[in-house]
């Protein structure tokens, strides 16, 4: 393998680590904080792909606008997913709200496929050119989509040690201690789902000219968001990117020699991690609602 090649498979692994780390950040807050195993958290990302694509190509508005409108539509809808679904389930017990993601999940797709008939809708590449240094290559598209989930989850980073993400994770520890000590836990998990569903909603508009938008890029980010989890633990946000870029940069190299089995070869892997580490690289046991 060439020093070039090495280097484009890992930079495309690192974009793809990437994505997924925006969704399992948003999976796993939502799971620690609220207690909700949101399986809706993939179509978030194939929403805001959709609306990217209005938004740049067929209102012709500049792309920073797409990103921006993604975030805070994805946002705000998750809001009223949470008041609207979550909220009123929950209080029956965690199977419950799941069953309802899942629910709500498959009617989005359905609608999406409906909608749009299993097309994918093409993005004009947001920053053309490429960058080469020595005998690397890379596209500035796919630089793009690492900067902007880097400042991401670096904001993310920041945001979580500021005044409402504390209260994020104290609700997280134990929401009956977090209320006695000032901290409403109805608006901290409206506030973390809509931050957890407007990460999705960047991830989509990122990714969105890169690969398009199509029903079903939704379940095929959940499900690698899935695996995340699983590598990096429940529970853990540093989990959650390390096991992210990990998948990423797996995936990419296997699918660079071995085409669509490089799924299978993930999976094995993460078979193999889950026998010897079956909590994860860095996760932490996570009770249940009542627990």
């Amino acid at each position: 393998m060439s020093v070039s090649l090495f280097f484009q498979i890992l930079i495309n692994g690192i974009m793809m680590g990437g994505t997924y780390a925006l969704v399992a950040s948003g999976l796993t807050l939502t799971l620690g904080v609220i207690k909700v195993f949101n399986f809706a958290q993939g179509d978030f990302l194939m929403l805001a792909a959709f609306a990217t694509y209005a938004i740049f190509v067929a209102l012709g508005l500049p792309y920073w606008v797409a990103v921006i409108v993604s975030f805070f539509g994805m946002a705000l809808l998750g809001m009223l997913v949470y008041f609207g679904v979550v909220a009123r389930t929950l209080r029956h017990g965690f199977f419950n709200s799941m069953l309802a993601t899942v629910f709500l999940a498959t009617i989005i797709e359905q609608g999406s496929v409906i909608t749009f008939a299993n097309q994918t809708r093409t993005l004009p590449v947001v920053v053309k050119g490429t960058v080469t240094l020595g005998e690397v290559t890379a596209p500035y598209s796919r630089l793009l989509v690492i900067g902007i989930s880097l400042v991401v989850l670096i904001a993310l980073h920041f945001f979580m040690r500021r005044k409402v993400g504390k209260a994020m994770l104290a609700a997280a520890e134990n929401s009956d201690v977090a209320s006695l000590m000032g901290i409403n836990p109805n608006r901290i998990f409206w506030m973390t789902m809509a931050v957890g569903c407007g990460l999705s909603g960047i991830a989509g508009a990122i990714v969105a000219p890169v690969y398009g938008a199509y029903s079903g890029m939704g379940s095929v980010v959940f499900s690698r968001a899935l695996l995340v989890l699983m590598v990096g633990g429940m529970g853990s946000m540093s989990g959650a990117l390390a096991g992210a870029f990990l998948i990423g940069i797996l995936e990419s190299f296997a699918f660079q020699f071995l085409g669509y089995w490089n799924l299978l070869v993930v999976l094995v892997l993460v078979g193999i991690l889950m026998y010897f580490r079956p909590g994860g690289l860095l996760g932490k046991p996570m009770p249940l609602p009542g627990e």
